[in-house]
């Protein structure tokens, strides 16, 4: 057997044998020469890592709010004690040389409290943040067409540069080259083919495709396939399909509606109802506190529940009221220096698709329901003995969707998040302790439901939305028990609305739709915070010769720290 080359070095010389060979003198060392090739070098590798892989850019604006953030400011609600961002970019980086606009007002997403100059509380800061630093990945767009859903960013392609400056936007991906895109009810559809455009005006030249006028805007064709998908439910493999975003994306594109351990001081003092009570006279629920509960105890053996009112409260009306509304894509950072109570149109869309968190501890013999509401539906995700069943409830009748088996397996502590997004029921479970982590119940497509034209509109719903009021208005979120059980940390969550470009609202959501045809080669880009973003339906599509990489990762927010981590 040969013997195995060392790899440790040369051989020494046999014993007694005197090696003549002499080191080559290198002289001294040049210090200065050394850190010179090190700069170099390392300035050499950043600009190839900028140039062909990774790029960290900064957000100036509010378009992919609350996603991520532009120049914002933070804000401690004086009457509820929540923090929250608020759009500052008129004021840190105002465009077109016009002069800064000092944020002075803004309204608390969680009770409407409208603070201003004149507040009991404290005021608007005077500092700001810069927005979100992302790192972008380059080489992707070399080796994989993005997905949709993706964060990217491109270049304008209305103006790549000004002032030899690069316009850089970020959106989120939806459209991809050959497919018609459709916003209807604030949801989005995806036609991947199958529509006839050889009657309309192709591009002359390339280099325009992306121009408003090839998107072939509300097209007759477009629109009269989307209506015949509508109204056989949109069918999978039909022309037009609901698009339904991953968990992950449900997750980071989720919008506060209420935070129950956040209360409105000046309506708890006015006596004003609260949010979450019991409404069925079962009196089987014991709040902790009557004018401001945060923790319910329940008792019996016949399950009974606690319900979610949308109160908007006034507390400058004297005394302090709240009046009951349908919940909308309102979002507290989109309020800075509007009429009191407002922000900018279109901002007063129903938003139907709702998450429901709380904590639920769970004694001998307890079970816990948590119901969502849409329509003239009622959802429900039952948990007992190590199961979780689906049941859709449409006015007496009761219809078991799924079964299937979930961590809530006896008696414990657990947080519950129940969603009903994008016509898709979803649940996650974590048990409170020290490893609790959250796990996903997988329930198959029983879980998935059609999408319904709106039949009977209810006489409230002016805008024929699809809501009613015995469950959107009076119930749109519940917590049910049987037994013992104790329900705490209410916090619901809506999912994010799409509206439609210099559109308030259109006066019947039932019919009005908007399609948008993308010309091959190119993406069609829209703004998580859809009231507020210059996009793909106001200037047309992206090229994919513009287009830079994919957001991947967040790694300076300036507050919460905990917002560092990868963008879904």
């Amino acid at each position: 057997m040969p013997a195995i080359p060392s790899i440790s070095g040369p051989a020494s010389p046999p014993a007694g044998v005197v090696n003549t060979k002499k080191k080559k003198n290198r002289g001294p060392r040049d210090p200065v020469r050394e850190a010179l090739e090190t700069v170099v070098f390392v300035v050499v590798l950043v600009l190839l890592l900028k140039l062909f892989a990774v790029e960290a850019f900064v957000i100036p604006t509010g378009s992919m709010a609350e996603t991520l953030y532009g120049y914002h400011k933070w804000v401690e609600c004086p009457e509820c004690g929540i923090r929250f961002p608020v759009n500052c970019s008129d004021e840190s980086d105002p465009q077109g040389g016009a002069l800064p606009t000092i944020v002075k007002e803004c309204t608390c997403p969680n009770c409407r409290y409208e603070i201003r100059n004149d507040s009991k509380g404290q005021p608007i800061p005077s500092g700001d943040w810069n927005g979100d630093r992302v790192l972008v990945l380059k080489a992707i767009y070399h080796v994989e067409d993005p997905e949709r859903g993706q964060v990217v960013v491109f270049k304008y392609p209305k103006e790549p540069q000004k002032q030899h400056q690069a316009q850089n936007y970020i959106k989120r991906l939806w459209g991809r080259g050959g497919e018609t895109l459709a916003i209807h009810r604030t949801k989005v559809f995806i036609a991947k083919g199958g529509i006839d455009y050889s009657g309309y005006a192709a591009p002359d030249d390339p280099l325009k495709a992306w121009e408003p006028e090839y998107r072939f805007h509300n097209a007759a064709e477009a629109v009269t396939a989307f209506n015949a998908a509508k109204a056989a439910g949109f069918p999978a493999g039909g022309t037009f399909e609901l698009f339904r975003k991953s968990d992950e994306m449900v997750l980071a594109m989720r919008r506060l509606v209420y935070d129950n351990n956040h209360q409105a001081k000046s309506l708890v003092a006015a006596g004003a109802p609260p949010r979450w009570a019991e409404r069925d006279g079962s009196h089987s629920w014991t709040p902790d506190n009557a004018a401001s509960p945060k923790v319910f105890t329940h008792a019996g053996d016949d399950r009974s529940w606690i319900r979610y009112r949308h109160l908007i409260e006034n507390v400058w009306a004297n005394p302090p009221k709240a009046t009951e509304a349908r919940i909308t894509n309102f979002m507290g950072y989109n309020t800075s220096n509007m009429n009191p109570g407002k922000q900018k149109d279109p901002a007063d869309y129903w938003a139907s698709d709702l998450m429901l968190e709380c904590t639920a501890k769970i004694d001998t013999g307890g079970e816990i329901a948590v119901e969502l509401s849409r329509g003239v539906h009622r959802y429900q995700a039952r948990f007992a003995n190590g199961q979780v069943t689906l049941v859709r409830i449409t006015g007496t009748k009761e219809e078991t969707l799924t079964t299937a088996p979930c961590p809530v397996t006896g008696p414990g502590e657990y947080v519950l998040r129940f969603a009903n997004v994008d016509c898709r029921l979803r649940v996650w479970v974590k048990k409170v302790g020290f490893f609790g982590v959250w796990k996903r119940v997988e329930l198959g497509a029983a879980a998935d439901y059609p999408f319904a034209p709106i039949v009977d509109p209810d006489p409230l719903d002016r805008n024929h939305e699809g809501l009613t009021k015995a469950n959107d208005l009076d119930a749109p979120a519940s917590v049910g028990a049987k037994g013992p059980v104790t329900v705490k940390d209410l916090i619901l969550y809506r999912d994010t609305v799409y509206t439609h470009m210099n559109v308030a609202r259109p006066d019947d959501m039932a019919d009005y739709v908007d399609t948008y045809y993308v010309q091959p080669g190119h993406y069609m880009c829209l703004g998580d915070n859809s009231a507020q973003s210059s996009d793909s339906r106001d200037w047309g599509a992206v090229p994919e010769r513009l287009m830079l990489g994919r957001a991947v990762f967040v790694f300076w927010p300036a507050f919460p720290v905990n917002r560092i981590g990868l963008i879904k």
